[in-house]
């Protein structure tokens, strides 16, 4: 038996402990880790690159720039909630719906994907997430369908941004480095998903409405009192609000223009920035709070999530050293290589398999220099396949609730409520998502491949 089965049968373990929720996610993440950290040193399983020690070498394996980012937008999302913010968003978003089930999920949808547009969606799902949150609390109804559909409609809604799913932003930077940003740009992204995004994205709420059709019927409690309320009675500090929101507001400006400017300066480095000039701007008007006030941001945010993505990294890190993501890539291209139409199509559908299984930004990570070299080696044009990662990362992604960071985020802010969003529920949900998605992300494939998606010239 080979070594590196071990490897393999660690990263199985791991994912059907995380599934299974017999224990907590980041547990079961963080012992697979241990347990790679041990294969590594009693067989020598790994390769490690120059003089790294094994231990560098994983630490390698976690993408920081990722989690960098998520720490970033969650210290604001921590200082909003604490100056009344979500409260404010979440009485208004109430009052315009009337308590209506259905106008909620559809606002609050709506909202997280214009959102996903000019910022990544887990960015949108932290920013939102608790605002729903509120919303169902004060309403007394389950906030499971709302949180489910937000995160599944900012993913699939984030297909068609440049910035709205990490997996593009890093098709987008290994674009770039093969000069190749003309077409892997902001408005390239736009004028090729735009229009297959926002059929998926009808689709997908159609389904939704569809599932969920006997919530969306039941009368919600409560509704004349919330009504009555006055959405600024919530803002607890309005200096601090107006000033968070206004440095947020620069931050994601900052996310455009480093494109539009071709600023040399990484995504996370700036909503690092951003939320450091936020805390030092804070200046909470009430004493009590001023003196506790990093103590109260580091508890609001979401550490277990961050672990999480660290020990899967690593998990996916250590599968993708010994082979077998490079071995599973090859297959693919071996048997569908023949026709570029067809190999296009593959790579979605495993894309979408994959990352349904593995959350999609190691995924991609992973696979983006493994279609690299692939598509060097046979002489292949390298962007429909780029494209065709784009969707089967994205809308594979809604298929559970491990195959996005959005998903993780999500999950990890419907645990602070009574109803936390069970992996069976959302399969249930997910991967019907996924199959309609990425059929019609394969229908667009194969109708306009040499249009869209292999013509470098193409303009509306």
């Amino acid at each position: 038996m080979e070594e590196r089965v071990f490897v393999l049968l660690v990263f199985v373990a791991s994912f059907v402990l995380i599934l299974s929720e017999k224990i907590h996610r980041t547990i079961a993440a963080w012992f697979g880790a241990i347990l790679l950290l041990i294969l590594g040193h009693t067989m020598g399983v790994f390769t490690t690159s120059g003089d790294h020690s094994l231990e560098h070498e994983m630490l390698s394996w976690i993408g920081f720039e990722v989690i960098g980012l998520l720490l970033g937008m969650m210290v604001f999302a921590a200082i909003l909630e604490l100056c009344g913010f979500f409260e404010y968003i979440a009485i208004k978003a109430a009052k315009m719906s009337k308590g209506d089930p259905w106008l909620l999920i559809v606002y609050l949808g709506s909202f997280t994907t214009l959102i996903s547009l000019v910022i990544d969606n887990v960015t949108a799902i932290i920013i939102i997430a608790p605002v729903t949150l509120k919303i169902c609390q004060k309403l007394e109804i389950n906030p499971i369908p709302p949180l489910l559909a937000e995160a599944i409609l900012s993913d699939t809604g984030g297909v068609a941004s440049m910035v709205g799913d990490p997996p593009n932003v890093m098709i987008a930077a290994e674009a770039a480095n093969m000069n190749l940003d003309h077409i892997f740009g902001f408005n390239g992204f736009l004028l090729r998903l735009g229009i297959l995004t926002l059929i998926s994205w009808v689709a997908t709420l159609g389904y939704i409405r569809w599932y969920y059709r006997d919530w969306i019927g039941s009368k919600p409690s409560h509704v004349e009192s919330l009504l009555e309320e006055d959405e600024w009675d919530a803002v607890e500090d309005k200096q601090l609000m107006f000033s968070t929101l206004i440095i947020l507001g620069l931050t994601v400006c900052a996310f455009s223009a480093k494109e539009f400017l071709g600023l040399h300066i990484e995504i996370h480095a700036i909503a690092l920035t951003g939320a450091g000039i936020a805390l030092i701007a804070a200046r909470p008007a009430d004493h009590e709070l001023r003196d506790g006030f990093m103590h109260m941001i580091t508890e609001k945010i979401e550490w277990a999530a961050l672990l999480f993505f660290a020990g899967l990294f690593i998990l996916v890190g250590g599968v993708g050293n010994v082979g077998y993501l490079s071995d599973l890539a090859t297959w693919i291209f071996d048997t569908f290589g023949g026709n570029e139409v067809a190999l296009a199509i593959a790579i979605v559908w495993f894309s979408a398999i994959a990352s349904a299984v593995v959350d999609n930004i190691p995924f991609t990570a992973a696979m983006i220099p493994v279609i690299t070299e692939i598509s060097e080696q046979n002489n292949l044009d390298i962007t429909p396949l780029f494209w065709a990662l784009a969707m089967g990362a994205g809308f594979g992604g809604n298929a559970t609730p491990i195959g996005s960071s959005a998903n993780v985020m999500t999950v990890s802010i419907s645990e602070r409520g009574p109803h936390p969003i069970t992996t069976k529920e959302w399969i249930r949900v997910g991967l019907p998502v996924m199959f309609i998605t990425c059929i019609v992300a394969s229908v667009f494939l194969f109708l306009f491949h040499s249009i869209l998606y292999s013509n470098p010239d193409f303009t509306p």
